[in-house]
């Protein structure tokens, strides 16, 4: 028997999601101390040896070839610099977000490299996706009458108002799990842009909860710009009165007043 629960798909999360790319005086700051500064310390010990000074000179070109040497294997095991922790970022794989590794160089001057601004966004070594526990309202709770008289209502753009009592999947066909068992909506959906089981809403009796379930088409929430994307299977609380995008569909969470 096939399941009509759409299976997960972790591996769907952009790895830098929610990150930064660094700016043009980040990138000349690093490049400056990892590069530059080495460089210049390996020129003047060969000018030095030339000039007659070889015991200076060559304590010059083996300290610069140790900072150039310590650089690289930091930005292959790490992504953090002398120059890069300087200036507050880190360089990782543009295809992972992970650190580069032995292949370090190759990826640096093959352009499979970027350095993501950490002060202004998230680190890409830290989890994009968070595990989380369903609340116990959700989990079989009955909910009292003061509950469902505060429970906030869900207006679809097709017109059906819903009252989220405790927990609701919403999609084209959906279902609960077992261990997470939830009231379901089948949303009719001629677009076929809402996955079978698309999103997941939820009320703890003070706040909403919305969850999207590793759907193909992904689930927003309008702001004052644009539309922001929900990650997949991060439970994540929104206000009352906010407008969801649901694939081509569009849903508004009501407050009870």
């Amino acid at each position: 028997m096939t399941s009509t629960q759409e299976a997960p798909r972790l591996a769907d999360v952009d790895p830098l999601v929610f990150t930064a790319r660094a700016g043009a005086g980040q990138i000349a700051g690093a490049v400056a101390l990892d590069v530059v500064m080495p460089l210049a310390l390996l020129v003047a010990g060969i000018v030095v040896v030339a000039g007659g000074l070889p015991s200076a000179g060559w304590a010059l070109i083996a300290l610069a070839v140790v900072l150039l040497a310590v650089a690289v294997w930091l930005l292959g095991r790490t992504g953090r610099t002398l120059g890069t922790a300087t200036v507050n970022a880190r360089v990782v794989r543009r295809s992972n977000g992970v650190a580069a590794g032995s292949a370090a160089l190759v990826a640096l001057f093959t352009g499979g490299l970027v350095l993501c601004d950490l002060r202004r966004a998230r680190d890409p070594f830290a989890p994009a996706v968070s595990a989380f526990r369903f609340p116990d309202s959700a989990l079989g709770r009955t909910t009292s009458s003061a509950a469902r008289s505060t429970a906030p209502g869900i207006l679809l753009d097709s017109g059906e108002r819903l009252t989220l009592t405790t927990a609701l999947i919403l999609g084209r066909d959906p279902s609960a799990p077992a261990d997470a068992p939830a009231d379901v909506y089948r949303w009719a959906d001629m677009s076929r842009t809402m996955s079978k089981s698309h999103v997941r809403l939820e009320w703890d009796g003070h706040q909403v909860w919305v969850t999207d379930l590793g759907s193909t088409n992904g689930t927003f929430v309008r702001g004052a710009g644009a539309p922001t994307p929900l990650l997949p299977h991060q439970r994540t609380p929104v206000p009352t009165d906010v407008v969801i995008e649901v694939g081509d569909r569009v849903l508004t969470i009501r407050d009870a007043a």
